[in-house]
C-alpha cells in the first residue's frame, strides 16, 4: 500500500515571510523578540543582517546573537519604536517650513543625537562613510542603528563646545586618528581611551558605561583599552614618542582632552576612540608638523623631494587608509550598540 505524499512545506511563502519580518525588524527603532523554530526566544535590537542570518545585541547590549533566517519562526516587536513617534509628528509638520535655526534632529521630539566630533576633514569622511552621507560644511547628519548622529570637523585642538550646546546630544564621541605609544600596537587598531591626560597633566576618567559597551560591540576588531595622552604638538620622531610613552599612556593626539573635557563641563557622557596611524617604531614625516593637516601640499612639497620622500608618503597615506577603514568598521558597530542601550523597553 502507497503512503499518502505529506503536505510540503511552502518554504517559498515561509522565506518571504520571515524576510519581510527582517526588514521591519532592522528599521525598527526597539526591541524585538524573536522566536526560533525550536521555540527558543531571543530579546534585543537588530543592528545588521545579511542574505542568510539577522544580528541583534541583547538588552544589555553586552552580548551579540547572530541567528541564521532559517531558525527564525517568528519575529514580535515588542519594544516601544521611537521612529513611529518621530514619523507620526512628522506628518503632523507637512506644509510647514524648517526654521533656519532648527537642531540637527530636525526639533521633532525624538532623542538627542550622538555628536560624533573629529578633528580633521579626512577623518570625517571616514564617519561620512559609516553613515553612508556626504559631509558638507564640516559637518555630516544621519542615522546609524536607530540613531541620530551629527558629526562635525572641529579642528586640531579645539573642544567643539559651541556645537555641544548647538546640537544638545546624549553623548560626545571623539574619534580620529592618534599615534602609538605602545609598541604591540599597529596601523588600524582601535584605542578605547580609559583615561585622558591633558597637555597639563591632569587626568579626566573616561565614563565607565559607554566604554564597556563599545568594546563588546567592537568585537573581533583589534582593539585595546587603556590612557590617551593628549599633547599640543605632533610626535614626530621615535624619540618624541618613546619620551611620552614614559607617561603609561598607549596613544597619543591633539584632540581628545579637549573634547573630554567640554562634554564632562557640560554634564554629557563622553567616548574616546582613536585608531592608530603610526606606530611607535616609525618617524612621521617632517610636514605633518605643518599648522594645516589637511593640506596636501605640504605632503606634495615632501615627495618632491627625494624616493625616500616618496615612501614616506605612500606609507604614511597606507596607514591613514587602515587607521580610516578600521574607524569606519568601528563606528558602525559601536554606535548601534549605544543607541541599543538607550532604547524605550
Amino acid at each position: 500500500m502507497r503512503r499518502a505524499a505529506r503536505p510540503r512545506k511552502r518554504w517559498g511563502v515561509a522565506d518571504a515571510r520571515i524576510t519581510e519580518l527582517v526588514d521591519r525588524a532592522f528599521d525598527y527603532r526597539g526591541y524585538v523578540t524573536l522566536r526560533r523554530s525550536d521555540g527558543s526566544e531571543v530579546v534585543g535590537y537588530v543592528y545588521d543582517r545579511g542574505p542568510s542570518h539577522v544580528e541583534l545585541f541583547d538588552e544589555s547590549a553586552t552580548r551579540r546573537f547572530r541567528v541564521p533566517l532559517a531558525e527564525i519562526a517568528d519575529i514580535a516587536f515588542t519594544g516601544e519604536d521611537t521612529a513611529r513617534k518621530s514619523h507620526e509628528i512628522w506628518e503632523r509638520r507637512q506644509g510647514t517650513l524648517e526654521p533656519r535655526d532648527a537642531p540637527a534632529d530636525g526639533g521633532w521630539g525624538q532623542s538627542a543625537p550622538i555628536l560624533v566630533l573629529v578633528a580633521l576633514e579626512r577623518e570625517l569622511r571616514s564617519v561620512a562613510r559609516a553613515l553612508s552621507a556626504g559631509p558638507r560644511d564640516r559637518a555630516v547628519r544621519g542615522r546609524l542603528g536607530g540613531a541620530v548622529v551629527v558629526a562635525r570637523a572641529v579642528g586640531v585642538g579645539e573642544g567643539g563646545r559651541r556645537f555641544l550646546a548647538e546640537d544638545e546630544p546624549r553623548l560626545v564621541l571623539s574619534c580620529g586618528f592618534a599615534g602609538a605609544l605602545d609598541p604591540s600596537l599597529a596601523p588600524g587598531d582601535l584605542v578605547l581611551a580609559t583615561q585622558i591626560r591633558g597637555p597639563g597633566g591632569d587626568n579626566l576618567v573616561g565614563p565607565e558605561q559607554p566604554r564597556r559597551l563599545a568594546a563588546a560591540a567592537l568585537g573581533d576588531l583589534r582593539s585595546v583599552q587603556g590612557g590617551v595622552l593628549c599633547t599640543q604638538a605632533v610626535a614626530a620622531t621615535v624619540a618624541e614618542k618613546r619620551a611620552l610613552a614614559a607617561s603609561g599612556a598607549i596613544a597619543v593626539d591633539m584632540e581628545s582632552y579637549s573634547v573630554a573635557r567640554a562634554a564632562q563641563e557640560a554634564g554629557i557622557p563622553w567616548l574616546s576612540l582613536r585608531a592608530i596611524v603610526d606606530p611607535l617604531a616609525s618617524p612621521l614625516p617632517a610636514f605633518t608638523r605643518n599648522a594645516n593637516p589637511d593640506s596636501i601640499g605640504p605632503a606634495l612639497k615632501h615627495a618632491l623631494s627625494g624616493p625616500r620622500a616618496v615612501l614616506d608618503v605612500l606609507r604614511l597615506a597606507r596607514n591613514a587608509r587602515r587607521a580610516g577603514a578600521a574607524l569606519e568598521e568601528a563606528l558602525r558597530r559601536i554606535v548601534p550598540a549605544l543607541s541599543a542601550a538607550e532604547a524605550p523597553r
